[in-house]
């Protein structure tokens, strides 16, 4: 049974400028928590549907992580979903969903559908490690996203 996470965060940015900065792979360095480290990144580019996203890095330093996605759905400016194709879950498709706030300002919403294993032991560690690394994880993006829009509000980026 999969675990769902979501959080969400006021910008001070259009649903296009962040569609368009959250689109491009190559701007998840922007968002990254300084504790994990890019080794690599290979993507055909900015998200289509069904192109893959290969992403090697390290987090604490030292703890290897190797993860290929796939853009699942891509409906600009609105929402943007990816899901694990090969990795550490059984299951991990991330939504980003925009909302228009009105004068160039929107909300973003995270929701994150995971699953650690298949027995009660993956379901525990989904409810209890994964969902507080995700939650400190998405606190951090999302002060980062807050950020990267305020300096960047009004721009487009793709």
């Amino acid at each position: 049974m999969p675990s769902h996470f979501h959080t969400r965060t006021p910008l001070s940015a259009s649903a296009e400028t962040m569609w368009d900065f959250h689109s491009n792979p190559h701007n998840l360095t922007e968002v990254m928590p300084p504790t994990m480290t890019l080794v690599s990144l290979k993507t055909d580019g900015p998200a289509q549907a069904r192109r893959m996203i290969e992403l090697h890095c390290r987090d604490w330093w030292v703890i290897p992580m190797h993860w290929t996605c796939r853009w699942k759905t891509v409906q600009r400016p609105h929402l943007l979903v990816d899901e694990i194709v090969e990795g550490p879950f059984a299951l991990f498709v991330h939504e980003h969903r925009f909302e228009e706030d009105g004068a160039g300002r929107c909300t973003m919403h995270d929701t994150v559908t995971y699953q650690w294993g298949r027995s009660w032991w993956g379901r525990f560690v989904s409810e209890t490690g994964v969902r507080l690394y995700l939650t400190l994880l998405f606190k951090y993006r999302h002060y980062r996203t807050r950020k990267w829009a305020a300096r960047n509000a009004g721009l487009r980026h793709t």
